[in-house]
């Protein structure tokens, strides 16, 4: 390393200023790396701006994300300006140019991995770290490290890294050889005792409010980042390092005492149980605020039910501007002989976290109710408690590794009567790392439900999720037809191989629920997604696109006469209470979160994972409260009206994580504080 160190001369004083003059410029430089990030990040996902924002939002958006980076940058630069410090003291100037250049090559080899890897990561869940990082420390990691070989273009990001930092560390050390001022004209800036005092305090005084981002009395925050109307420039602000600490920082909270604050704030559960279920009563057991009575069937009651859980099935498909498309004609045929609940939101955005609701009944509130040790033993909302109650037997199916999360397990404690994987399917040469083809599930399934005990079927598919391994030509999928199926919009591979597995899976869904009303006529199908799916045909999809899941029931027999209200709105939530009151006889006591999506009566707001839903709007909690019409104009909503929905919703997961983490006891009550 050339250092080019001035050999003039200097004092102590001098020696620790021309070092701190390179920590400067090693300060710039990260800096700058981040402004480029950033300059890319809006280039990679320009169509994600809004088109109401202006060159001034997109500066105001860069500006803001450089109170961010400042405090990265400062954070950076303290070791080596402790080394500065004592160059000044020893002389030894070369051992601070090591630790600086040491210390900038690891800013490099970092930032360039945690940049790529945060471009990749919003592409696919739309934020650029959150909880579902996480999934790394639960999931089957060999699996997705194959998705990621296989769907990522891992060999373009590891020559774009490898390019980014031998460019960095070039530039890097041509940029520090020199201070920005040559030994004589620093003496002549400072050549006496108070100056150099005054230049001492005016570095500190930087450093202090660089490492808190902020030149006010409050140093910058993770909700500062929402400084203006767009979502997606909102989501520029915060830089790599900042995203992934916030994430961790609200994992970890979660997962203590004060999680439960994080939803309701004065700990009051009482209060917020009578708000949530609509009671004057005051319980010291959580239980019995969720506690229910049947009305009674509807109709003939079911003696079979096979409730489908897609993977990454959206609504969108099923929309009239994609019908020539025709990749959801098989979901729209049973929504048409049956019922469709529009709008439908999931409770979650991962498969497990919505299997957790979706078995438990409870909303999985961010803290991965299947590791947690309450888990072991079944919920009173659990469905497989409800419904063995009834004298059904309760199965799940699933075409993938029942290791995976412990989903085997976490279905066990649950009280599943019978668990099957892929493992039992016996079909692993058509399959891939998460499970076998869904024909292969479904065969299994017809196999093995039979008409001698009344049953509950939970069926998890496979088949849709990245690397998309299906065979999909030899199905039948017509390629040709679809590739010019939508004028105007250009339908590439990817998209071509994305949308034949939809159109797969949409195939599979309506042949096996046609076959088993056939064979088994007292039964019901419900046919829900664990979560939307992440890839669309547009940049820049409707919160409708990106949001919403189907939700339909087929029965000819048991939904026979059954009319639905007409303004809907559900969740997972509401799926177990609407099967309840189709099946148990009156009089039957049973506990549940959501509601009956088929009473007359009920209130149509449902809830989602920061997000709820009406007929007509959607309303965002992710971040600032934002009302989203679902057609038309926005609606009219009061900000006292967004405000009782979103403590609902908070009211909700206050619950849910309180009973999950702490169980059904109020007493002692938690304090409020």
């Amino acid at each position: 390393m050339k250092a080019h160190l001035e050999h003039a001369p200097l004092s102590p004083w001098g020696r620790f200023f021309r070092q701190w003059q390179k920590d400067l410029k090693l300060w710039v430089l990260c800096m700058s790396f981040f402004l480029a990030y950033r300059a890319i990040f809006l280039l990679v996902f320009r169509e994600q701006i809004d088109r109401k924002s202006s060159a001034l939002t997109i500066a105001i958006a860069i500006l803001n994300g450089m109170r961010f980076d400042s405090v990265i940058s400062t954070f950076t630069i303290l070791i080596p300006f402790g080394f500065s410090i004592a160059a000044g003291l020893t002389g030894n100037e070369r051992r601070a140019e090591r630790v600086r250049e040491s210390m900038g090559m690891l800013f490099l080899v970092m930032s360039s991995f945690l940049c790529i890897i945060s471009i990749g990561y919003f592409r696919e869940f739309g934020e650029q770290f959150n909880h579902f990082l996480f999934g790394l420390i639960y999931d089957d990691l060999g699996a997705i490290l194959l998705t990621i070989i296989k769907s990522y273009h891992v060999l373009r990001s590891a020559v774009v890294f490898f390019a980014v930092l031998a460019f960095g560390v070039w530039l890097m050390r041509r940029f520090l050889r020199s201070p920005l001022l040559t030994a004589g004209v620093q003496e002549r800036i400072f050549p006496a005792r108070t100056s150099r005092v005054t230049g001492t305090l005016l570095i500190v005084t930087l450093m202090f409010f660089g490492a808190r981002g902020s030149f006010g009395s409050m140093p910058v925050r993770e909700r500062h980042a929402g400084i203006t109307a767009d979502e997606f420039l909102n989501n520029t602000v915060l830089n790599p390092y900042t995203a992934l600490r916030y994430a961790i920082a609200q994992q970890v909270k979660l997962s203590r005492t004060e999680g439960l604050s994080l939803y309701i704030p004065d700990r009051d559960l009482v209060e917020a149980s009578r708000r949530a279920f609509a009671t004057n009563d005051r319980y010291a057991d959580l239980d019995q605020y969720m506690l229910r009575t049947a009305s009674g069937p509807k109709g003939k009651p079911p003696r079979h039910i096979f409730y489908i859980v897609a993977e990454s099935y959206s609504a969108w498909p099923m929309e009239e501007r994609y019908a020539s498309l025709h990749i959801a004609d098989g979901l729209k045929g049973l929504a048409a002989d049956g019922i469709a609940i529009s709008p439908f939101v999931a409770t979650s955005y991962g498969t497990m976290t919505s299997l957790n609701t979706l078995v438990t009944g409870l909303p999985d509130s961010d803290i991965r109710t299947n590791y947690r040790p309450s888990s072991r033993a079944m919920y009173p909302t659990s469905l497989s408690r409800i419904y063995k109650d009834m004298g059904y037997r309760v199965r799940f199916f699933y075409g993938g590794y029942l290791s995976w999360q412990r989903v085997g397990d976490f279905c066990r404690d649950q009280g599943f009567d019978e668990i099957y994987g892929g493992g039992h399917m016996g079909e692993w040469v058509s399959s891939n790392e998460w499970g076998v083809d869904d024909e292969h599930i479904f065969a299994f399934v017809r196999e093995h439900v039979s008409d001698d005990t009344p049953s509950f079927n939970l069926i998890l598919t496979t088949s849709f999720h990245p690397p998309y391994t299906v065979d999909v030509l030899s199905k039948g999928f017509p390629l040709q037809e679809t590739r010019s199926s939508m004028p105007g919009v250009n339908l590439d591979e990817e998209d071509l191989t994305f949308l034949g597995h939809f159109w797969y899976a949409d195939r599979c869904i309506e042949r096996f629920s046609r076959a088993a009303i056939s064979g088994l006529p007292r039964s019901l199908v419900v046919v829900t997604a664990d979560h939307p799916g992440r890839r669309w045909l547009t940049e820049n999809p409707d919160p409708g696109e990106k949001h919403l899941i189907p939700c339909v029931f087929y029965g000819p027999d048991v939904l026979q006469g059954i009319r639905p209200p007409g303004h809907m709105a559900g969740s997972h939530l509401d799926i177990i209470p609407t099967l309840v009151e189709l099946t148990a006889p009156r009089g039957f006591r049973y506990h549940a979160m959501g509601k009956d999506l088929l009473n007359q009566a009920a209130r149509s707001l449902a809830v989602g994972r920061n997000l709820l839903v009406e007929p007509s709007f959607l309303l965002d909690i992710a971040k600032t409260p934002r009302i989203v019409p679902l057609s038309g104009a926005a609606p009219d909503v009061s900000a006292a009206a967004v405000a009782e929905m979103k403590r609902y919703h908070d009211d909700l997961h206050g619950i849910a994580w309180w009973r999950i983490m702490k169980g059904p006891s109020l007493s002692p009550l938690p304090l409020p504080r």
